[in-house]
């Protein structure tokens, strides 16, 4: 053959369209060529002088195969496109759960704050807070979901504490202070057997923890303390200094962190309290100004 032999050929056909049915008709039956031109692609191997009959059976058994190649590749790509569809829809389902999930527990840690008198939007005001300072400490994206979660319902256990307790408007006896100090280990009852919740239970329970170990319910020291724990005893301790309660005037944010400061190392983790600091005022403002937007 002028140009190119046949076993090109059939390397230039193939290259054109990879589904093509290719026939190979020689007059000089070798065994290198036949296996050359099958590794190609070639569907057949016919040697001289033709039977039609055997040729026309040839023809019509590569263009079926080449037909049901066609097919199974529209398939595949058809099952791709399905598959990336069923990922799409799994994965807007995903995000409208959780977006659920954090309505449904910002709504009960509103729910609950309504019920502790002068803490209004308090759980919103230091959910925001630990977020940005658990992002300026190096905390992993994938771990501030069980932040929040615990600091949106660091409170729950108050469920269970009698209103008379409470409402009180004056100081609790120390009898008072005994069941009140009762509500981490309720929380942690009533939440520890949700999955989703579970990455709640260290902050929920620990939330009254300090640094130097007089907290409670545990007496926990320094690291023992869960992470989200210390990141919310900062943050909930300047919320609590800067927002009007009924038996004290807020006081200013450099006042409130100066404050902070002065117990790092006592009552908060010194590495946290740096982390704290980090957050800028304006963020801190942006956040206690969303909080009471209805």
């Amino acid at each position: 053959m002028p140009v190119m032999d046949g076993v090109q050929l059939v390397a230039a056909v193939r290259s054109l369209d990879q589904d093509a049915a290719v026939i190979v008709l020689t007059g000089a039956p070798e065994v290198r060529t036949a296996i050359e031109s099958l590794k190609l692609g070639a569907f057949d191997f016919i040697m001289k002088p033709v039977n039609v009959e055997e040729l026309l059976i040839a023809s019509d058994r590569a263009l079926e195969r080449r037909q049901l190649l066609i097919e199974r590749r529209q398939y595949q790509e058809l099952l791709e496109r399905r598959v990336e569809e069923a990922t799409r829809d799994v994965q807007l389902a995903y995000r409208q759960l959780k977006d659920t999930y954090r309505a449904t527990l910002e709504s009960l840690g509103a729910a609950l704050d309504s019920r502790d008198v002068g803490t209004e939007s308090h759980s919103r005001r230091v959910h925001g807070y630990a977020m940005a300072t658990a992002r300026a400490h190096g905390v992993p994206e994938d771990e501030l979901p069980d932040l929040a979660h615990g600091v949106l319902l660091h409170d729950i256990g108050k469920i269970g504490i009698p209103d008379a307790i409470l409402l009180k408007p004056g100081p609790l006896t120390k009898d008072e202070w005994t069941i009140m100090r009762k509500h981490p280990e309720i929380g942690k009852r009533l939440i520890e057997n949700i999955p989703f919740l579970k990455g709640a239970v260290p902050i929920v329970y620990c939330h009254h923890e300090r640094w130097d170990g007089n907290g409670y319910p545990s007496g926990l020291r320094a690291e023992e303390i869960p992470l989200g724990a210390r990141i919310f005893a900062a943050v909930d301790a300047f919320d609590a200094m800067t927002f009007d309660r009924p038996y004290s005037k807020a006081i200013s944010f450099e006042a409130a962190k100066a404050e902070i400061v002065r117990c790092s190392g006592s009552h908060f983790d010194p590495a946290v309290v740096t982390s704290f600091l980090k957050v800028p005022d304006s963020l801190l403002q942006e956040i206690r100004r969303k909080s009471i937007e209805p």
